[in-house]
């Protein structure tokens, strides 16, 4: 006898509806997950204030380079040049201020011992008595008034903070 090969096929029915269902679901929540993501970085963006105000840059007169004390334009000023170090600054600071605000007050400059690029400057020992810019050398802070291009006299520790106080100074006192 002879065996029958018989292949038993399974008969599967495809939906069309069922597979559309799922099609639609998918590209909904696609949908919807895109739509959130755009949502979230549209709020976050807009909460952000995105106007750029212009800043107003304002150049710094005031404060100078030790290699260009002498070549101010004024024929007659005050240089104070200070180490924030000093436990006085702040003196100075207030005496200088309230000298700004003085009538016949000659103008005055500022000079950082810390500034880098003062560093060439800063020495153990202060030399004032120079023909030269780069032979000047600092200490600590001190008091330079300048007169016509060059160093006329030097204010140092306690001459330095009598002489701020006698020029800052007004009338009624």
């Amino acid at each position: 006898m002879a065996k029958k090969n018989t292949t038993k096929m399974k008969s599967v029915s495809y939906s069309t509806g069922d597979e559309l269902g799922k099609l639609i679901k998918l590209v909904i929540i696609v949908t919807i997950i895109v739509l959130l993501f755009y949502g979230i970085t549209y709020f976050v963006n807009k909460e952000k204030d995105t106007t750029d105000t212009p800043v107003k840059t304002e150049i710094q007169y005031d404060n100078i380079l030790i290699g260009n004390i002498l070549t101010q334009p004024n024929d007659e000023y005050y240089v104070m040049i200070y180490d924030d170090n000093d436990y006085n600054s702040k003196v100075y600071e207030m005496y200088l201020s309230m000298y700004e605000d003085k009538e016949d007050a000659i103008r005055y400059y500022t000079a950082d011992l810390t500034n880098p690029l003062n560093s060439s400057f800063v020495s153990d020992e202060s030399n004032f008595e120079i023909e030269d810019i780069s032979d000047l050398k600092v200490s600590t802070s001190v008091l330079l008034k300048i007169k016509d291009k060059k160093i006329e006299s030097v204010y140092v520790g306690d001459k330095l903070k009598q002489h701020l106080e006698d020029i800052s100074k007004t009338e009624e006192e």
